[in-house]
């Protein structure tokens, strides 16, 4: 590997808090938080739920326990969660899903990962239904939808799934760890797009660039049922001032920054598109991710993703063909015109080992 550089496209889960966040950490007042006492972890849960239009708000060690703690609230042993099967609670949480919440995953298949209401009729039509079976119990949605390359969940869709829900009497879930993105690259304000969930996550530790957490927001009895499910998790911290104050910060301060990330998705995809050699399809660059296709090179997204880790270049394998790139904090556009250049180096000796 060129020892020069390294440049980690891997996720925007990969930044390190800046000298700010760092004395922010610092100089945060904390309690014991098990009595609800940490005095930066309140102002957290307080200032997040009035900037997303929320009751409430709590703190969260990570967005998949954000994701189970709602599922937790929201449904009983035996239920059903009606989703669509790229979403993160079923691709990378469908282990926990089902063993701690003991629920069913009635997973739809869209060609964009944005349920719409047909596809959640024909989810609750699938089978029979009756006191004696499972009961269709919660509709979790995802904005932005990682696995379709951080592509937004259009808000107009939102309201008419929203409106579908509420007269079936089903809660709607907001798996929303990068919902910031969408509302800057979208325009729209966030408490309007909010406002047609009944709960939703947003992660600090993504695109926001802190080090820790995720918060739930929702009523107020959802978020106490919350707190009994978060200490059961092992979720229930003393002095947690410390990474609330860091969450804090970046919340503050990092959210209209996200537009650096979104233009610098967009120039790796262009300059890449434009290489010929990966299959890129721009329009889905809506946000801060990029999705290659390696398939006309004849390699595995992991085999691509190990000749790029040589180069300096580090991606995530997402699917067998498929690799995914996030920009973030910390990457430049002089990071992201070298990493082109790069993995365009390792599209053209691939090419030349062919033709030879």
């Amino acid at each position: 590997m060129e020892k020069t550089i390294k440049i980690d496209l891997r996720s925007d889960t990969v930044t390190s808090p800046s000298e700010e966040m760092r004395e922010a950490i610092y100089k945060a007042k904390v309690g014991d938080h098990g009595y609800g006492e940490d005095e930066t972890t309140v102002e957290l849960e307080e200032y997040c739920a009035k900037y997303f239009g929320k009751e409430a708000g709590l703190f969260m060690a990570s967005g998949t326990m954000s994701d189970q703690v709602s599922i937790r609230c929201w449904t009983q042993a035996g239920d059903e969660i009606i989703l669509d099967g790229s979403y993160h609670i079923n691709y990378f949480q469908a282990g926990p899903s089902t063993d701690l919440g003991k629920i069913l995953l009635n997973t739809c298949h869209s060609k964009d990962g944005v349920l719409r209401v047909e596809d959640i009729e024909k989810a609750i039509c699938n089978k029979i239904r009756g006191n004696l079976f499972s009961r269709p119990a919660l509709i979790s949605l995802e904005n932005t939808i990682n696995g379709y390359g951080g592509t937004i969940f259009p808000i107009e869709n939102l309201k008419e799934v929203y409106s579908f829900a509420q007269k079936q009497g089903i809660p709607l879930h907001m798996d929303g760890e990068r919902f910031l993105n969408a509302c800057i690259a979208t325009n729209i304000p966030v408490k309007e797009y909010a406002l047609y969930t009944d709960s939703i996550s947003t992660s600090f530790s993504k695109g926001l660039g802190a080090p820790f957490g995720s918060i739930i927001m929702g009523s107020k009895n959802f978020i106490e049922k919350a707190k009994k499910y978060r200490r059961w998790y092992g979720g229930s911290l003393h002095q947690s001032g410390f990474m609330a104050a860091a969450a804090l910060f970046a919340i503050k301060n990092n959210v209209q920054r996200l537009e650096v990330d979104h233009h610098n998705a967009k120039l790796l995809g262009s300059l890449l598109k434009s290489s010929k050699y990966l299959n890129i399809n721009l329009e889905t660059v809506q946000t801060n991710m990029v999705m290659l296709d390696t398939r006309d090179i004849g390699l595995t997204a992991k085999e691509f993703v190990s000749l790029c880790e040589k180069k300096g270049v580090f991606l995530y394998p997402w699917h067998t063909y498929t690799v995914r790139a996030v920009t973030h904090l910390g990457i430049s556009e002089k990071d992201v015109c070298l990493a082109a250049s790069k993995i365009r180096e390792v599209c053209e000796g691939i090419t030349k080992r062919k033709v030879g």
